[in-house]
């Protein structure tokens, strides 16, 4: 019985606990739904803040979305009348271009009339006063600069002294090298000097012989020639030519046209005589008639060129022409005196100088057929500085300072032009040699 009631003593004591259980339990889940309450108050707050931060943004970027709007509309404006402006700009120069258009059109009828008389007049005078040579022509500067080439070339080959079948006389080179002032007596020095020599007969015998009268019987030295030649000064026979062409002009005006009939021998010469004394009659007349026509002032030039173009063609186009093969003995008669050639290359020596007057001949034709006739005597003597602009040799650019010219074998070819400019048709060939030490 005892124990019946300590079991409804202990039941009756388990509910208060219970309740106590629930009372603690309820007390934690408050507490904890207030914590929650304080932090979404909290949040609450913070987002709100947030929302009156972004509220604020907004009402600045809708005014700033407004000042944007209003310079849109200025810009649209803008464009607008911009666009009306351009449109109307266009619109007036679409219509100068269209009255351009009937100009040009107009214009380009009254050029093709222009061209059209224009090229009647220029039928009519034909090429009478153009004086440069076609691209096609023989005696252009490009064909003259090759034959400039060729002559150097054959006058290397032909005054060589090298090989075992030449000998060279020491007294008679000696004095020749005297005469042009070289220092030095190698061989390259000996076969330059012959071939200044060389140049310098052929140019002064070929300038007589066209320039006078085969009565006076210019050529007859060439066949028993008293002392080798002496080197001209570099002005002195284009000076010699210029005179002798006014004086045998002077002469041929003189002559009668019912004297002895010409030498065949002498044709070129006799053609050339009475080339000059045509265009001397012409500038006369230019000078001393009254006309502003430019074909008067053209012809004498136009005269010389197509004279020398025919000479340079056909001159001396002939087997065994005494001109050339009285030429030719002299220059070997000439170089014979410096160096001795054995038997067995005489006759090698005798083609070889035939070659060399044809080809110098022509080359005469060809440098007298331009306009201006180049001038080709400037030989630089010894001692002058070298200049590359002007020279051609074999020299270390480093060391020109120390060299100078010791001979000048072929002469500088050059055009004066009307500014006196220089244009270089073929630079002056040099052997160069050491400066002296002071």
């Amino acid at each position: 019985m005892e124990q019946s009631n300590n079991r409804r003593g202990q039941r009756s004591d388990k509910p208060e606990d219970d309740n106590i259980g629930n009372v603690q339990k309820f007390s934690g889940e408050a507490l904890d739904i207030a914590s929650k309450f304080q932090k979404l108050q909290n949040s609450v707050i913070l987002y709100k803040k947030k929302n009156e931060g972004l509220e604020k943004e907004k009402g600045e970027l809708i005014n700033k979305l407004h000042e944007l709007s209003v310079k849109n509309d200025q810009l649209q404006t803008t464009y607008n009348e911009l666009t009306t402006r351009f449109d109307s700009e266009k619109r007036r120069w679409q219509q100068r271009a269209n009255d351009s258009d009937l100009e040009i059109q107009v214009l380009k009828k009254q050029l093709i009339e222009l061209k059209d008389e224009a090229s009647m007049y220029q039928s009519a005078l034909g090429e009478a006063t153009n004086v440069r040579f076609g691209d096609n022509d023989s005696n252009n500067q490009v064909q003259l600069s090759k034959a400039i080439i060729e002559m150097q070339n054959l006058l290397m080959d032909f005054t060589t002294v090298k090989g075992k079948d030449i000998t060279i006389d020491e007294k008679a080179v000696s004095e020749l090298l005297t005469l042009y002032k070289c220092k030095t007596k190698g061989k390259p020095v000996i076969s330059a000097v012959l071939q200044r020599n060389t140049f310098e007969l052929l140019v002064n015998y070929t300038t007589k012989y066209l320039t006078r009268s085969h009565r006076q019987k210019v050529i007859q030295p060439l066949s028993q020639p008293q002392q080798s030649y002496q080197p001209s000064s570099q002005q002195q026979y284009q000076q010699q030519y210029q005179q002798q062409q006014y004086q045998q002009a002077q002469q041929t005006q003189r002559s009668s046209m019912n004297q002895l009939p010409i030498e065949d021998a002498y044709l070129e010469s006799e053609i050339t005589i009475h080339m000059i004394s045509l265009c001397n009659l012409i500038n006369r007349l230019g000078e001393t008639r009254n006309g502003t026509d430019e074909i008067t002032r053209v012809t004498p030039v136009k005269v010389r060129q197509q004279v020398y173009a025919v000479l340079g063609s056909r001159g001396f186009c002939k087997d065994n022409h005494p001109i050339i093969e009285k030429l030719a003995s002299f220059i070997l008669e000439n170089i014979g005196k410096y160096r001795k050639i054995s038997d067995e290359k005489q006759l090698e020596f005798q083609y070889k100088a035939i070659e060399v007057v044809k080809n110098f001949a022509h080359l005469y034709f060809k440098l007298n057929a331009q306009e201006p006739v180049p001038n080709y005597s400037r030989y630089f003597d010894a001692g002058n500085p070298l200049q590359n602009n002007v020279m051609d040799g074999s020299w270390d650019d480093d060391n020109m300072n120390n060299l100078e010219v010791e001979i000048c074998s072929f002469p500088l070819i050059y055009i004066r032009g009307k500014d006196n400019s220089k244009k270089i048709l073929s630079k002056a060939l040099v052997l160069p040699r050491e400066k002296e030490q002071c």
